[in-house]
């Protein structure tokens, strides 16, 4: 076992990371300054949405499993290139067209003209889309005396990613409850996995914060009871390990202290030690991480390689 490996969380395989010095190679496609619109446009199917939109279908997802529709309450992440009545590239100077991520709530005048050709699209979709319509322009383009019938433009959409927002658990419920205290540990890794530190310690307080108000009504539910002491062991265990990052030793330190002694058997027990003595050591409290290191020694039956790397953190200066 390598020393780093004491200073991952509680129930996570974390994610493979990218050798810096092997990064992946982006190759940048330039897009044409000038499209022939009628000639690309023809190659595909069309569908006219309504009079001031036509649809022409690129690439349908194809994918085994049900893509994600969009809705008026999706948010999207997507690219778009945007064109000109003759065809010219609006994005100029882009060599790539960036994926952004927006809201179909949103009331951006661009995002709500677009409304009808988003809803007619899903997850994995590519289309163009000619588009006649008074606002997908600014003001300072109507004043300049561009008739309606003019105010056309061609935008290709390519979506990426559709998620929807979550409806809150009723948790009034007991298993509502206990997926919401799994939902703050679910939230807080995702977090932590890209280092956001202070982000994730947050998610774990609030997963904290919401044991506190644990209803009386589950303090003699034996499932209910074992399943907030497990979580609380866990996301305390994760808020210390994310204030060893934060540099917060002290602070570390008075979030494992007290429930050390509750963490007999859990198979993160000998890494919260680990973590404790270590803080200890950080701050000159030679005193209490020699007793922490008996007791670790005592209790826990130590594997050969951890016996060595308490040793080695117990000799250093």
């Amino acid at each position: 076992m390598n020393q780093s490996g004491w200073f991952s969380l509680e129930d996570i395989e974390m994610q493979h990371q990218i050798d810096a010095a092997n990064p992946p190679i982006i190759r940048e496609r330039k897009l044409p300054e000038k499209l022939d619109m009628d000639s690309i446009l023809s190659q595909y199917q069309s569908i006219e949405l309504n009079p001031n939109l036509i649809k022409y279908i690129v690439n349908e997802s194809n994918t085994n499993e049900q893509p994600q529709s969009i809705n008026l309450k999706s948010k999207i992440k997507l690219r778009c290139e945007e064109r000109d009545l003759e065809g010219n590239l609006v994005n100029k100077g882009t060599n790539n067209i960036q994926a952004t991520k927006i809201s179909m709530a949103s009331t951006i005048p661009y995002i709500q003209g677009l409304k009808s050709a988003f809803l007619s699209m899903k997850e994995g979709d590519i289309a163009w889309f000619k588009l006649s319509n008074e606002q997908m322009y600014t003001e300072q383009e109507i004043a300049s005396g561009i008739t309606v019938q003019n105010l056309q433009k061609y935008f290709k959409i390519e979506i990426l990613e559709v998620t929807q927002p979550e409806i809150p658990l009723d948790l009034k419920n007991l298993d509502n409850r206990l997926k919401q205290m799994e939902l703050f540990k679910i939230e807080g890794n995702q977090f932590y996995q890209k280092q956001q530190y202070q982000s994730a310690l947050l998610r774990y307080q609030r997963g904290l914060n919401f044991l506190e108000k644990w209803p009386k009504k589950y303090e003699d539910n034996p499932v209910a009871i074992e399943a907030k002491r497990n979580s609380l062991l866990v996301l305390s265990s994760n808020k210390a390990q994310c204030l060893i990052k934060l540099q917060d030793f002290k602070q570390a330190i008075s979030v494992l202290e007290p429930i050390i002694g509750q963490m007999r058997n859990k198979q993160y027990e000998v890494k919260n030690y680990y973590r404790l003595i270590t803080c200890l050591k950080e701050i000159d409290e030679q005193v209490k991480a020699d007793f922490y290191f008996r007791q670790v020694s005592h209790m826990c039956q130590l594997s050969p390689e951890e016996k060595k790397l308490f040793q080695s953190i117990k000799i250093k200066k």
